[in-house]
């Protein structure tokens, strides 16, 4: 089981702030093509969510899933 601390604020340069881990675990399955972009309030106001999902996957916080 992994050990996540989904509280934890984290920054995302998806977003370019910190952001809690609950969005940051959402942005990661819909970026990801797990769930609809619209399940995501905050993507969006992503302008070019494919350059998002290519930051996305190389963000550490993407490993850790």
């Amino acid at each position: 089981m992994l050990d996540i601390d989904f509280d934890a604020d984290r920054y995302c340069p998806v977003y370019n702030k910190e952001i809690n881990g609950c969005l940051c675990y959402e942005t990661i399955f819909t970026l990801s093509g797990f769930f609809k972009i619209s399940s995501v309030p905050e993507l969006l106001e992503i302008e070019d969510i494919e350059k998002a999902r290519i930051i996305c996957d190389e963000c550490s916080h993407s490993d850790s899933l």
